[in-house]
C-alpha cells in the first residue's frame, strides 16, 4: 500500500489534485482510493456541519470530529491496497488556533503514519475566495479571506522539507504539470 496526501487551504484545489493524481497512477494500472477529510463517515459529517457553524464550540466541534474521522482513516488504511490519497491531512493543524497549532502538528505527525508523498497545495488567499465564491455550497467558518491568509501563515510555518509545494493560484494547467513532475522526481509515477 502506498499512501499520498494532499493538503491545504480551502478552496486550494486539493480535490481536483487528488483526482489527476489518482488518474495518473491508475493509467500505469494501480488502485487508487481517495479519502476526502471531512469524509462522509458519520464523524466527518459531524465535523463538515460544524464548520458551517461560527463561534467556539462550533469551531471545538469541528476539530474534535474532524480528528476523528482522520484517525477512522488512518486504522482503515491497514485494509487498502494499491495507493491511498487522503485529502485534507496533517496540516489540517494549521486551522486550531495559532498558539496550538505548531503542538498539534508535532503531536500528530509523530503519531500518524506520515505519506510517501506529502504535497501542499499553496494558493493566494484572495484567488481562493474567488473559487471558493464560484462553488454552490454552504460557505464554512473558515472562507473568509481573512481568515484564510491567518491559516496560509500558520500553515506555511507548519511545513519541513518533507513536503512538496506548489502554487495553484495560477488557473490552467502548469500547477498540475509541476504537481506531476514531482512525483515523477519522487519516483511515485
Amino acid at each position: 500500500m502506498r499512501f499520498i496526501a494532499v493538503d491545504g487551504l480551502d478552496g486550494c484545489g486539493k480535490d481536483t489534485h487528488a483526482r489527476r493524481i489518482a488518474r495518473l497512477l491508475e493509467s500505469k494500472g494501480e488502485k487508487v482510493t481517495i479519502v476526502s477529510h471531512p469524509s462522509n463517515r458519520r464523524f466527518g459529517r459531524i465535523s463538515k456541519k460544524s464548520l458551517e457553524g461560527s463561534g467556539k464550540l462550533a469551531r471545538l466541534w469541528a476539530t474534535v470530529f474532524y480528528i476523528l474521522d482522520v484517525l477512522v482513516s488512518v486504522k482503515g488504511l491497514r485494509r487498502q491496497e494499491g495507493t491511498v490519497i487522503f485529502v485534507r491531512y496533517l496540516m489540517g493543524a494549521a486551522y486550531l488556533p495559532r498558539s496550538l497549532a505548531p503542538y498539534g502538528y508535532r503531536v500528530f505527525r509523530n503519531l500518524l503514519p506520515f505519506p510517501e508523498f506529502a504535497l501542499f497545495v499553496d494558493i493566494e488567499p484572495a484567488v481562493a475566495i474567488r473559487r471558493i465564491e464560484e462553488r454552490d455550497h454552504t460557505r464554512e467558518m473558515f472562507e473568509t479571506e481573512e481568515k484564510l491568509v491567518a491559516v496560509r501563515e500558520v500553515a506555511k510555518s507548519l511545513l519541513s522539507g518533507e513536503w512538496a509545494v506548489i502554487d495553484n493560484s495560477r488557473d490552467g494547467e502548469e500547477p498540475f504539470r509541476e504537481a506531476e513532475g514531482l512525483l515523477r522526481d519522487r519516483s511515485i509515477i
